[in-house]
């Protein structure tokens, strides 16, 4: 019998692998089953297209099927190494799989969950595509109503990092498609397995570290059971995570990354949040049409039916940016340029870019006691400027604070029990920045409890605040000596006064430079040293290391402290109350604390409240608003809040 050679063994690898990249991404939705057909056409060409044999291809597959630019900016081009590529298109297609296959009891579905939550904070629109044909809002939808409550402790939910996954997936993969679709059933069932998580400040965390500290990371001989002032029914308050507690060690392409699961609380608070704000406030026909119409008839305070329109047009909680395939398409060449280039900057207009100051809190701020050399911003100057418009949840007071009390969860227990009412939230804000070498406002708190850094006040101490022109000036004592500190109003497009010939950042880090210069001039050579002679002989290699250092880059702005200031408009103030506004970012993970203070001492029903929270992916501010208590100590009377910026 004659034996024919096939003519594919003719072809040359490098057309091999251009068919095998063709084949792959004719439909590069889902993991690249055709591929497979092309493997089995013949030993030759399995080969020389396998994985082991063929990275290159597998690395331009990944290109053709997920979002990268992310990787750029918070690693820089170490993880687009082709063989970082190809193994992390096998963990994400591996995790495709499963999500569509839709194994909510596999042993592994943490690591399932986790992934597809690293993919949303990627997603530059492909990650989003291949996430909705993997069906994970079906898959994560029927986790949460079927394994959420699957363990519980006296009849409470559990705060688990795969049940926070969960939560967090869900709230990436909904849209106004999904809330249009959920019947009125499903949707008030979602809103009693989330509550807990939403309401209960006192027994589930909401923070990377408790809102006590300013100052972080603690000292190392600040030991965990110091530092619990009270044992509730429910447990240790505040709440301090145990040292690896919810972190997990991931391989991310090639590099090993400790990952802090994100509050449950929050994914809680914004999934909580959509399906009420879905439902139009009701506008009772005997109200004012308008604010004109309410002034002429002598009515200077409450509501109008168009306060309440402007309520209804406007949701707090934003949801997570999708954007589409071809996104970069809408690009002129210049934007490109800037959205490649690896570098986190203000103005990008990639949706994985919304995420990168909580990517920096989730690998960065995983330990209240330490600190990483590496982590980056965690929060963008410039995004609190301006309006903010939300909703608060305000469960009443003697009911809430009971829950403290009682360990079981109450069989009644829901928005009517206690009862909890909404009210909108609207805040005018300005930012304002301490620029080098002017010092920034030393941290507040009672001289005599170091545990205490005076978040009843935003974490200042007493300060007086006058705004004028462009500055904002507090003034406060230290040792009975008056002093005071100057900031700059942020101005969009403007630069700020910062001097590296005066700033005492940069002149810091050209000492370090220059000591660091020293001793390199001293130490004996390196091999790396003679590297040029060897490459000039023809003995020159190619590094390609796995052992290369990370290094984070940026430019100093001078900033050491960011503060707010801000009221509530005036058309606001005469419909939901008139109040002022102090708040402070505390820079180890971008927790925003905001003193909220009636603008009339003599307003009736309006109280000082503390907001505190994270601005989520860039839009969302959550977290919870906390009444006045004899010390920062005591469990405070406290309620979830959702706001995002309107102008």
């Amino acid at each position: 019998m004659l034996t024919y050679a096939s003519p594919l063994l003719r072809v040359p690898v490098e057309i091999l692998e251009r068919i095998g990249l063709e084949v792959a991404l004719l439909d590069p939705v889902g993991p690249p089953t055709d591929l497979v057909a092309l493997l089995c056409s013949s030993k030759y060409v399995h080969h020389v297209l396998s994985f082991n044999n063929s990275k290159d291809l597998y690395a331009k597959i990944f290109r053709g099927m997920f979002d990268f630019d992310a990787l750029r900016r918070r690693y820089g081009r170490r993880p687009l190494r082709t063989r970082f590529l190809a193994a992390q298109l096998k963990t994400y297609c591996t995790t495709l799989q499963r999500l569509r296959r839709g194994d909510i009891f596999a042993p592994d579905v943490e690591d399932v969950l986790r992934t597809a939550f690293v993919l949303i904070t990627e997603n530059d629109g492909k990650n989003r595509v291949q996430l909705e044909w993997a069906n994970t809002y079906a898959f994560v939808n029927n986790f949460v109503r079927q394994r959420l409550w699957q363990h519980t402790i006296n009849g409470w939910p559990m705060d688990t990092p795969l049940n926070s996954l969960s939560l967090w997936v869900m709230w990436g993969m909904t849209d106004m498609n999904v809330l249009a679709h959920e019947t009125p059933d499903e949707r008030n069932d979602l809103i009693t397995l989330v509550l807990p998580y939403a309401v209960m400040s006192f027994k589930y965390s909401s923070y990377f570290a408790p809102d006590d500290h300013y100052a972080l990371p603690l000292p190392e001989e600040w030991e965990h059971h110091d530092l619990v002032s009270l044992q509730t029914a429910h447990g240790d308050y505040p709440i301090y995570p145990a040292r690896g507690d919810t972190v997990a060690e991931v391989t991310h392409f090639g590099r090993v990354i400790r990952f802090r699961t994100p509050p449950i609380t929050t994914a809680a608070k914004l999934i909580y949040f959509s399906r009420r704000e879905i439902i139009p406030l009701v506008i009772p026909q005997t109200l004012p049409p308008d604010r004109p119409t309410a002034l002429a008839q002598g009515i200077t305070w409450g509501q109008t039916q168009e306060d309440i329109r402007e309520v209804n047009s406007h949701a707090g909680a934003q949801f997570v940016p999708a954007s589409h395939w071809e996104w970069k398409s809408t690009l002129t060449p210049e934007q490109r340029v800037i959205e490649e280039e690896g570098v986190c900057r203000r103005d990008l207009l990639a949706p994985s870019a919304a995420w990168d100051n909580d990517w920096e809190r989730f690998t960065a701020c995983w330990d209240p006691w330490a600190d990483s050399d590496l982590k980056g911003v965690v929060y963008t100057f410039g995004s609190m400027d301006g309006l903010w418009q939300g909703r608060l949840l305000i469960p009443e007071h003697s009911g809430y604070l009971a829950l403290v009390t009682s360990a079981e969860y109450p069989e009644h227990f829901g928005e009517t029990s206690p009862f909890m009412s909404t009210w909108p939230l609207f805040m005018r804000l300005k930012e304002h920045h301490c620029i080098s070498p002017q010092h920034p406002v030393p941290v507040g708190g009672p001289e005599d409890d170091e545990f205490d850094d005076g978040v009843r006040n935003a974490w200042f101490p007493a300060v007086d605040l006058a705004e004028r022109g462009n500055r904002a000036t507090l003034t406060y004592r230290v040792d009975g000596e008056q002093l005071k500190s100057e900031h700059e109003t942020y101005v969009e497009g403007r630069r700020n006064s910062h001097n590296e010939a005066t700033c005492r950042i940069c002149l810091r880090r050209v000492e370090e430079e220059e000591r660091t210069r020293r001793i390199e001039a001293n130490a004996p050579p390196r091999h790396a040293d003679y590297e040029s002679d060897f490459a000039a002989a023809g003995l020159g290699r190619v590094s390609d290391s796995d052992d290369d250092e990370d290094t984070y880059e940026s430019t100093c702005s001078g900033i050491q402290d960011i503060i707010f200031t801000g009221e509530t408009d005036a058309n606001h103030g005469m419909a939901w109350g008139r109040f002022t506004f102090l708040g402070r970012v505390r820079p180890w993970d971008g927790l925003l604390a905001l003193v909220r203070v009636p603008a009339d001492p003599n307003q009736r029903g309006r109280a000082r409240w503390v907001f505190r929270g994270y601005l989520q992916y860039g839009k969302v501010l959550v977290g919870s608003w906390r009444g006045m208590t004899m010390d920062a100590a005591s469990i405070p009377w406290e309620g979830p809040f959702v706001a995002s910026k309107r102008a």
